[in-house]
């Protein structure tokens, strides 16, 4: 990629800048990566077919669960969580996986349960996430245990899934954010990591209650406790910090997140893994060995069989994101069209970054000059100051009575009536 000049001085070299790619350079500060200890990896792990299903009005068929797992597996996501082994259909959807050459490993979920484990270990599974709510609460009041006989079940299925089938074990303590004691936190991760068979340790802030500061306390904490075990988060987006937490939890030393394609998840959902994906690459670097590009396909494949549209602003995938109306955007967007800046001279990154098709000027309440003269060269047209500032008039009201942005051919009439019908300035409300 050809460098920019210099800007008064100032130049943009270094790991921020390059082809597509225009990042914070503070993201990359010695000052600010020393407090960093990012992997050289990251690994999605999706559950939109498991805890994306979770999403209440939300179910999934077996064609659609495989249907949408290709995909997955097609974009390069290292690893999804296809459902609970205990249910028929997940069951067929998980043993169908399995028994492809599939990139992605099949992940399924499963409860401290002997039948959640047995048809795991039936349906071929080459790992599974163990799972349990660890809260002290949650133990007494919800299910009756002492947290002594749950790390005995924990390290005896997990040691059973690796004895007899050889599975990768992932073990997932969730409401783990809310415990008030350090200690009994350490004691219950320490417990099955020196007694069981477990590849890793995954947290979940449930309710997604931490601050992004206390989740850097946090995994800091886990890794000094636990050096030699790698570390996953799974997290939901009840207060809006999801994104935030993961980044905060991957510079902290995690190098696993539990994702879902549009946020699916109980109540305000999972963490995107769109947004995850896109902001560790595009933000710190951090490789995760997807193609991005495929990602507005996968959140249009997931909105079209979950029925469950995301927001037409939402980060990475919404389908009005590079749509511009400002007056002053659609000028600095031309100022940089011919240099080798182009598009990041306004935007984040570049809309085919993730498969969107690149940026659309909108004709409404915003539009100004700018637009006017980029549309009349389009359309081969000439006009004075006059009848420009007429077309600009014309447009804006029109807008404010359509209350949306205006179709081409409205402009294209505003323009002819303007031109070849000697329309005068709007007035009022004309």
């Amino acid at each position: 990629m050809e460098r920019p000049e210099p800007a008064f001085g100032v130049n943009l070299e270094g790991p921020y800048f390059g082809p597509g790619r225009w990042a914070s350079p503070l993201n990359y500060l010695p000052d600010v990566r020393q407090q960093m200890a990012l992997p050289p990896r990251l690994t999605i792990h999706d559950v939109t077919l498991r805890d994306g299903e979770q999403t209440a009005r939300v179910a999934f068929t077996v064609e659609e669960k495989l249907y949408l797992a290709l995909e997955m597996d097609r974009l390069g996501i290292p690893s999804i969580e296809p459902g609970l082994p205990a249910t028929d259909e997940d069951r067929e959807v998980i043993r169908t996986l399995s028994g492809m050459k599939l990139r992605t490993r099949v992940t399924p979920l499963v409860r401290v349960r002997e039948d959640d484990l047995q048809a795991a270990i039936a349906a071929g599974a080459p790992g599974m996430v163990l799972e349990f709510g660890i809260n002290p609460y949650l133990v007494k009041y919800a299910y009756n245990l002492t947290p002594e006989t749950l790390i005995e079940r924990v390290v005896e299925y997990s040691r059973r899934a690796k004895d007899e089938a050889g599975m990768y074990v992932e073990f997932m303590g969730w409401d783990t954010f809310r415990i008030p004691s350090l200690e009994y936190v350490k004691r219950f991760f320490g417990e099955i990591i020196e007694r069981g068979r477990v590849d890793r340790i995954t947290v979940s802030d449930t309710f997604g209650m931490a601050h992004p500061l206390a989740i850097q306390f946090f995994i800091r904490q886990l890794r000094a406790w636990f050096p030699q075990i790698p570390l996953g988060l799974h997290i939901h987006n009840d207060f809006g910090l999801a994104t935030a937490s993961a980044l905060m939890a991957i510079a902290s030393g995690v190098d696993e997140v539990h994702c879902s394609v549009n946020s699916l998840g109980e109540r305000a959902g999972n963490v995107a893994t769109e947004e995850v994906a896109v902001a560790a690459e595009y933000l710190l670097g951090v490789p995760t060995g997807m193609r991005l590009q495929g990602l507005t396909r996968l959140s249009q494949m997931v909105a079209e069989v979950s029925k469950v549209k995301p927001a037409t602003n939402k980060p990475i995938v919404g389908s009005r994101l590079f749509e511009v109306e400002s007056g002053i955007i659609i000028h600095i967007l031309r100022q940089f069209q011919d240099t080798p800046i182009g598009v990041l001279g306004m935007m984040p990154y570049p809309p085919a970054l993730v498969g969107q098709a690149g940026v659309e000027y909108v004709a409404g309440r915003g539009s100004g000059h700018n637009f006017v003269e980029m549309l009349l060269r389009e359309m081969g047209r000439t006009a004075s100051k006059e009848q420009a500032a007429a077309i600009v008039e014309r447009i804006k009201q029109t807008a404010l009575v359509l209350k949306n942005g205006l179709p081409r051919e409205v402009v294209e009439s505003i323009v002819a009536e303007t031109l070849d019908g000697g329309a005068q300035p709007a007035r009022g409300g004309e």
